[in-house]
């Protein structure tokens, strides 16, 4: 090997919240190839609990971005590829993008993974390594919440306070990333270990947080729309990744909204206009949708195990991936319908040539 590649060092690693997420990146050179690194990733997920006004938080992460970018030098082979878990989805000579996702109705990642990240090609002796997890407000997930309202507080409120709070953690705690790793081949003095937020959390955010917290629980409507413009959320982008589980949302108009990855397990959905929304990975059981609108909506991999779809508009809909075992589809319209790979099983409402022309679209009957 020579001499003008020396190894990586690690410079600086960001990782505030190391119970929710904790990325270690460990560099190798490659002694058979000149100027050649290996960069291999362990990383941890799980939740954490965290004081707030009065009571007590517990958030996980259900998704993100980790991004690995090279300076003075270049990437000659991303390696990470965990099937289901890990998704790559960008790649150039200087940066590469991988998509995490959690599995349909899962609240939030735990588990402990390894794995070799990539093969990096040194263009000089001052190669720059940056590693870092990044993530929006629909891949953070409040899995509880205790002593900052009432028990008694309607579902529908509960689900935008959730969401709120979500986003409170994000802006403050959160963004731009919430784990960073960097590395080079200059021998660092210090090695700088940040184990707690660099941010600080302005008493006026927190008071005007349990200031909305009491207004929704006092206010006197649960309408989501109504309780949504309270809160300053946007009905179209601010509710993906949110738990709207038994929640009365019947009748309600989400065309169009980005709702991936949400739980509305045991929601009432009657008549909701839902059509072009985005809905992938969206938990559905046990809810009921019968007369909503369905149409043109992306509905990948999502699950209506034992939900009503009776008299539903699903003209055009992608359910490919989706579960819908045990589902009502009495009068359902499925015209048009994306159904490759869709599970099917023991529905009210299938007839023998809706189950026929399923079958020829690539759906799957168990």
């Amino acid at each position: 090997m020579s001499e003008s590649y020396p190894s990586l060092h690690l410079h600086t690693a960001y990782n505030p919240y190391g119970r929710c997420v904790f990325l270690q990146v460990i560099p190798k050179v490659l002694k058979t190839s000149e100027g050649k690194f290996t960069l291999d990733l362990n990383v941890h997920f799980n939740e954490r609990e965290k004081s707030l006004l009065n009571g007590q938080i517990k958030f996980g992460i259900k998704g993100g971005e980790l991004n690995l970018k090279v300076q003075q030098g270049k990437i000659i082979e991303p390696q990470l590829n965990s099937g289901n878990l890990f998704n790559l989805i960008e790649s150039h000579d200087n940066s590469v993008v991988w998509h995490l996702i959690s599995q349909t109705g899962q609240s939030a990642f735990k588990i402990d993974y390894s794995s070799p990240l990539a093969i990096l090609q040194g263009i000089d002796e001052s190669i720059k390594v940056t590693i870092s997890y990044k993530v929006n407000l629909a891949d953070i997930s409040i899995t509880d919440v205790t002593g900052l309202w009432r028990h008694d507080i309607h579902p529908n409120k509960h689900s935008i306070l959730e969401r709120k709070l979500a986003q409170f953690l994000w802006r403050e705690r959160l963004s731009p990333e919430i784990s960073m790793i960097k590395l080079a081949t200059e021998i660092p003095e210090t090695v700088e270990e940040i184990n707690s937020p660099i941010t600080v959390i302005e008493p006026e955010h927190l008071t005007n947080l349990s200031q909305l917290i009491d207004k929704i629980y006092d206010v006197n409507t649960n309408d989501i729309l109504e309780l949504l413009k309270i809160v300053d959320l946007n009905a179209q982008m601010d509710l993906a990744g949110g738990n709207f589980l038994a929640t009365d949302l019947s009748g309600i108009e989400l065309s169009g909204a980005n709702l991936t990855r949400s739980n509305f397990r045991g929601a009432n959905l009657t008549d909701a206009d839902l059509s072009e929304a985005e809905l992938s990975y969206t938990r559905f059981s046990g809810a009921d949708l019968s007369g909503s609108y369905l149409s043109n909506t992306n509905l990948q991999h999502a699950d209506f195990f034992r939900s009503s779809l009776a008299l539903t508009n699903l003209i055009g809909a992608d359910l490919r991936g989706a579960n819908l075992q045990d589902a009502n589809l009495s009068q359902a319209n499925l015209s048009s319908a994306l159904v490759e790979g869709a599970k099917f099983g023991n529905n009210e409402g299938m007839t023998a040539e809706i189950r026929t022309n399923l079958i020829e679209k690539g759906a799957i009957f168990l």
